[in-house]
Formats: C-alpha cells, structure tokens, sequence
C-alpha cells in the first residue's frame, strides 16, 4: 500500500533477557519464565532478520514454557501472517488481548490485522482499547490507524473524528496530518488542507506526497508563488518519486 493508504504498524519493545536457555525440567521455578522469554526474544530476533520459519520454531518454544505470554501470542501471530496463515494467526492475536487486556500493543496489532481483513466495526474496538491504554506511549499511533482503517471501509466521517483525536494526542503526529491534508483537499476544503500541510513541513522532514498536495491546494486557492515553492522542493528533492510525475502530467492537462 501506498503512503496515502499506509497504515503504520507498532512492533512490540522487548528487553533483552540474559543468561542460558534451559530446556530440562528443573526444580527452579524461575527458569521455565526464563526460557520462555528467552526464546521470545529469539523469534523476535528472527523475525527481524527476515526468518519466519526459525521465528515460528522458537515462539512456539516459549509459549511451551509460558502459554500465557500474551507478547509471545502477539508475536508468534505476525509470523503466521507473514506466512499466509490468517487463522493461526487470529486465534493468537486474540488470545493475546484476553491475556493482556491492557497492552495497548496487543490491541493494535489485531486491530490492524482485523483491518487488513475488511472488519472494521471489530478493528474500531481494539484501536480503541488501544489508544486508551494509559501503559501504551503512542496513543495517536493507534487513532491515526483507525482513521486510516475507516477511511479505507468508507467511512469518511469516522477517519476524520479519528485523525483529529490522534493530532489532539499529538500535534506534529505526522502520518495524521498528512491525512488529514489529503482528506480536506479531496474534500474540496482547501483552506484546511493548506493548514494541515502547512504544519506538516513546519515539523516534518519533506515527503513528496505532502508536496504535491501543497502545490495543487497552493494553486486551487490562487497562491502561485507558494504553489511554485512547493513545486520546486518536491522537484529538486524527489527527482525519481512518483510524484513528480503526477506534478508533471497535471501541468500538461492543465496547458491544454
């Protein structure tokens, strides 16, 4: 999906967790813990490095030592993911969240997963549960995910409710205002969309979607100059990009 669709995910942050693996029963009640997130952290590790199968292998080792580590369900349900086993991957996502009520990631992460399956009505509670979490540190994470998964299912109003709650949350919350740019220009609001953009470049790195919307508000409102700006920092610092073709087959209709 594009950047206009995008919807960010949050990967779960886990400590690293030192000592052995210890894969005999022992008398220590401490060491099946131990195990358990020893060989979390493992498919973790794996997952980052691009190796489903040897992720796969070691989650399901930890959910052996502890099958109540809801971290272990949310992560061993991303693997199933990427593995094209939505079932599998579901039934952990969901046992994660009755584990964990709490944890804010947990809940993103199926509320994306119910998102990426058309379920928006189930998704909305669980980015919900999500962005009211007082353990989860990115509450506008999960607001802008809503918007984005209402805004795909059609529903215009909610994503807009949703985008303005995550910039309540976090007001230079990036992905939120460029969607909010977006939405209030392909509403024909364009005094809106030249705000939000406008804060967009005044606390963001440039991003050539958010400056090709600039140009073409810039220039429904009148403003050549400032469209031209825009022109010429979208031209000169995303040469190859998409989006200079789009500005330069828009100047070629409108010449005609």
């Amino acid at each position: 999906m594009g950047l206009a669709m995008r919807i960010s995910v949050v990967l779960l942050a886990l400590s690293l967790i030192q000592g052995c693996v210890t894969t005999t029963p022992s008398v220590n009640p401490v060491q099946p813990e131990q195990a358990a997130l020893r060989n979390l952290d493992l498919g973790v590790a794996y997952m980052r490095q691009g190796r489903p199968d040897l992720a796969l292998s070691s989650l399901r080792e930890a959910l052996e030592f502890n099958p109540r580590l809801a971290s272990a369900h949310s992560s061993i349900a991303l693997v199933y993911e990427q593995l094209d086993e939505p079932e599998a991957a579901e039934e952990h996502y969901a046992r994660a969240t009755q584990l964990a009520p709490n944890d804010g990631s947990a809940a993103n992460s199926y509320a994306v997963f119910l998102c990426r399956a058309d379920r928006w009505q189930e998704a909305e509670r669980f980015f919900r549960r999500a962005a009211d979490s007082s353990s989860y540190g990115t509450p506008a994470v999960a607001l802008t995910n809503a918007g984005v998964c209402a805004r795909t299912a059609g529903d215009l109003a909610d994503a807009e409710r949703y985008f303005r709650e995550a910039l309540e949350r976090d007001a230079v919350a990036a992905d939120a205002l460029y969607h909010m740019a977006d939405l209030t220009f392909r509403t024909e609001d364009y005094l809106s969309s030249r705000a939000f953009t406008q804060r967009y470049l005044a606390s963001t790195a440039s991003n050539p979607a958010v400056l090709l919307i600039c140009v073409q508000v810039e220039r429904r409102l009148g403003a050549d100059a400032a469209a031209q700006r825009c022109a010429e920092q979208l031209r000169s610092g995303f040469p190859n990009s998409a989006e200079v073709a789009r500005l330069e087959a828009l100047e070629i209709n409108e010449s005609r």
